[in-house]
């Protein structure tokens, strides 16, 4: 079955369960709770949906999760997924939206809530929660709701991070593993305390309600809260972003001295992250990792290197000698980062060791390397085997591999390199990387408009 179909059956699927669980929840429905109050909860989830921030991975996260979240808590299943669904409906007709990723995101975004609600009754919380009041409330019966509500919220991010992340795995063709690390992975944390502000809507609403019969004020005065939270993150990620960026650039100005290693660094970077992600490692390990194996030639800036870096004939044994002290250098100048000491300086300046203790420059073996210096020094030869040098084109994956297995306990992590045999994102990104190559040879072919991807997949978070 081609990747389109699969995709089709997939969102297809969904949006039948979403259906299916929407009418088994008819029958135990809640009152009505208003029409105001309703529209109250639509409005301002609609709101928050329209500033997104783009994942890493094809999709898209935003802070109406915690409307959703308080309307379900609030008024049930079935009416908190119509405040999901018509919410959601309403800012994918607005950014005009194709109809697969609106039928998508409505679906998911209605199941992520009925799926929540369903454990948190199944577990025996009350609708809505207990919230302490003056005449007095047993505290017991509040302390049950509230870890009932951090169920009920692991309960929705479950639903949600496995859908999309299965959405844009069929969508974007890679590993689920993969998608489900770099757009969740770092800020489920994150999620988990966000959510909280749901349930203190519900409590104000609750409260608000039966003092003054005005509940959905208390929604709208959440709003100032929910705004500052998101704006807050929103900061945080684009300095992330900005210093990614200029870190790019200063790699691509150090690389166009030499011709041969032109985007070197970032291809190096993009697999050690992939081989990373394929060990299972934390998500602060895999960015150190990628950071490091972005910076791991920067002390070829230095003008010692520069002829070495334009000779097409193989280097002397003084020149190789010369050549050899740029891990060092590399290692220095990370080091002025105050950020980048410790792991990410340690990984860069050891990315020429050995397994067997023959590389430089410490002559450290085995697993008193960095693990961050054996995946980029794995992801550094890989990358030199698959593009043109002076002396040699570029060679196939099955040579590749080949040579791998060859130097395996000897050269390279027998760990890391199983998982590079082994694992499919691996061995797409180095063909990628070889069809990317050979694109780029060849000047005379028009370009070609590709359709983007149908970025489908708007998760609910941040």
């Amino acid at each position: 079955m081609r990747q389109s179909l699969k995709l089709d059956a997939y969102v297809a699927g969904v949006t039948m369960l979403a259906m299916v669980a929407i009418l088994l929840a008819w029958p135990v429905r809640a009152a009505l709770p208003g029409w105001w109050e309703l529209g109250s909860f639509i409005v301002v989830a609609f709101l928050l949906d329209q500033s997104s921030t783009r994942l890493k991975v094809e999709a898209h996260g935003s802070t109406s999760f915690v409307i959703h979240m308080a309307a379900g808590i609030l008024f049930g299943g079935y009416w908190g997924a119509v405040v999901a669904s018509v919410s959601t409906l309403l800012s994918m007709v607005a950014a005009s939206a194709p109809l697969q990723k609106l039928v998508f995101n409505v679906a998911q975004r209605a199941l992520c809530v009925l799926a929540a609600v369903a454990a948190y009754r199944g577990m025996g919380g009350s609708m809505p929660p207990a919230y302490v009041q003056v005449g007095g409330v047993d505290s017991t019966l509040v302390q049950r709701d509230l870890l009932l509500f951090f169920a009920f919220a692991g309960v929705y991010f479950a639903v949600n991070s496995l859908a999309v992340s299965a959405a844009v795995s069929l969508n974007n063709r890679r590993a689920f593993r993969d998608v489900w690390n770099l757009n969740t992975r770092g800020v489920l944390g994150y999620d988990l305390g966000a959510s909280a502000i749901a349930l203190m809507i519900a409590w104000g609403y609750s409260w608000s309600a039966t003092a003054f019969g005005l509940g959905s004020y208390a929604l709208f005065g959440a709003f100032i809260p929910i705004i500052v939270v998101r704006h807050i993150y929103g900061l945080y990620h684009q300095l992330q972003e900005s210093g990614q960026e200029l870190l790019q650039v200063m790699v691509k100005a150090i690389e166009a001295r030499d011709p041969y290693t032109s985007g070197h660094s970032l291809r190096v970077s993009a697999m050690s992250r992939t081989i990373a992600l394929e060990l299972g490692l934390s998500g602060k390990e895999v960015e150190d990792i990628e950071t490091a194996a972005l910076l791991h030639d920067v002390g070829k800036i230095h003008e010692e290197f520069a002829p070495l870096l334009r000779k097409e004939s193989r280097l002397t044994p003084e020149e190789t000698a010369l050549m050899q002290t740029h891990s060092t250098k590399s290692a220095e100048l990370v080091g002025i980062i105050s950020k980048f000491r410790g792991f990410i300086q340690d990984s860069v300046r050891h990315h020429h060791e050995r397994w067997d203790g023959q590389g430089y420059p410490g002559g450290l073996s085995g697993e008193s390397i960095p693990l961050g210096s054996r995946i980029i020094l794995v992801s550094d030869t890989i990358d030199a085997m698959t593009t043109d040098r002076p002396y040699r084109k570029r060679l196939g994956l099955d040579v590749v591999v080949a040579e791998l297995q060859k130097c395996k306990g000897t050269q390279f992590d027998p760990d890391v390199v199983d998982v590079v045999v082994t694992s499919v994102a691996v061995r797409r990104l180095i063909s990628g990387v070889n069809a990317a190559l050979e694109r780029s040879l060849e000047p005379t072919r028009s370009h070609r408009v590709s359709w983007p991807g149908s970025n489908l997949l708007r998760s609910t978070r941040r």
